[in-house]
């Protein structure tokens, strides 16, 4: 069940604002491990713009151009602003130890799902960071279980 809370006396409540909802598609973020994996082959980084081979350049470039609006989003595939968030959630599930690329970080980073994602928004006049976003992440058998005590929170601005 889901309760409204009081806003404690001594903070300042946030305006409230309506929202709405609606259905559109998402997509992972091309450096994730299974991206990679599904157009370049097993174990592949993404190769710099220059060496991108040809066949995928019209494709990366209308991928691109598809992934630019953060907004506020539950579930489906994290719009992020500095890099994919699985990374960042990975990096610290496991400790902080693991480099970027590396296998344990990328089959970490292949564990966690979007759960909500909040874009600032000036009508309820919150701001993450610089204009960034927060991002929830969740293991898929966690949410199936209702654990969401087990949810990560991670900002990007």
């Amino acid at each position: 069940p889901v309760l409204r809370a009081e806003t404690p006396p001594e903070l300042e409540p946030y305006p409230y604002v309506q929202l709405a909802a609606g259905v559109e598609e998402s997509a992972p973020d091309l450096w994730l491990p299974q991206a990679r994996e599904a157009l370049l082959g097993d174990g592949r980084h993404w190769p710099g713009p220059r060496e991108t081979p040809a066949p995928l350049r019209p494709f990366v470039q209308a991928f691109r151009r598809l992934r630019t609006r953060i907004d506020h989003q539950i579930g489906g595939h994290a719009v992020p602003v500095q890099g994919p968030v699985e990374y960042e959630v990975a990096s610290a599930a496991l400790g902080g130890v693991h480099s970027w690329g590396t296998p344990a970080l990328d089959r970490e980073a292949e564990r966690w799902i979007l759960l909500a994602q909040f874009d600032s928004d000036s009508d309820a006049k919150m701001t993450w960071g610089d204009t960034g976003a927060l991002y929830w992440l969740i293991r898929p058998e966690h949410l199936a279980a209702h654990r969401f005590d087990q949810a990560r929170l991670t900002m990007q601005c």
